[in-house]
């Protein structure tokens, strides 16, 4: 799902640039407006969410009646496997599909891919603005989104465990979406109006390492106060 969806984003995004730097402008307005949402958000507590509120979980529920429980690696369960299973002792409790048939139902696992399927479309939405600031070649554009989604399973367990340590890299990932932005911004302006401000490929490069570097370092040497030291 995520290779395709990538796709077709990247797809969208450089034909979308052909055509005219207005575009440029749009996408700089949803880097920008990332930016300021991961702002507003970094003060506020981290919470379990409620993904039976998920958009994607209430799209499925229209679709199918909800199977509550896991049955190996099935994603959709036909009535007469749900029949099958309402038959088990344990399931005597369950009351899906005991009375209105369905010909099919959907499982756990089921509203789990819908769920992350389509995190990862609103992921793209923002994502491919993003890369399409520092390279406009298709190619390379999607082989780079590839290795990045090739890393990310794996990174993400390393970033959640060095989470606590890294305090201040979400801020050097929101100067960076910020910088993205103006980059943008400059690319459309430069077309409409010829001011002659440019940031090149390779300066763009130095910039996202740079301020990844400080962001790192800064964890470091500006170490925030847990509330237990506060107190």
């Amino acid at each position: 799902g995520a290779i395709v969806f990538r796709g077709i984003f990247v797809a969208i995004g450089t034909g979308l640039l052909s055509l005219g730097p207005y575009v440029e402008v749009i996408f700089a307005l949803i880097v920008a407006w990332t930016a300021v949402m991961m702002l507003r958000n970094r003060e506020e507590k981290e919470e379990i969410e409620d993904y039976s509120q998920h958009i994607a979980y209430r799209m499925v529920k229209k679709l199918f009646p909800i199977w509550p429980k896991l049955s190996g690696h099935a994603f959709l369960l036909t009535q007469k496997e749900v029949d099958a299973e309402l038959a088990k002792p344990e399931n005597k409790d369950v009351t899906i599909g005991r009375g209105k048939k369905a010909a099919l139902y959907a499982t756990p696992l089921m509203l789990c891919v819908a769920v992350v399927e389509l995190s990862d479309v609103m992921f793209a939405f923002d994502s491919v603005p993003a890369i399409i600031a520092v390279s406009r070649e298709p190619l390379i554009v999607y082989s780079a989104m590839m290795f990045a989604i090739l890393g990310l399973r794996t990174l993400y367990f390393v970033l959640e465990a060095l989470k606590q340590y890294l305090v201040h890299l979400e801020k050097a990932v929101i100067a960076l979406l910020f910088f993205i932005a103006v980059k943008l911004g400059l690319n459309a302006t430069d077309s409409l109006w010829g001011h002659g401000l440019h940031i090149s490929a390779t300066s763009s490069l130095f910039v996202v390492l740079g301020v990844l570097a400080l962001g790192i370092i800064a964890s470091f040497v500006f170490p925030e106060k847990t509330e237990s030291a506060d107190k």
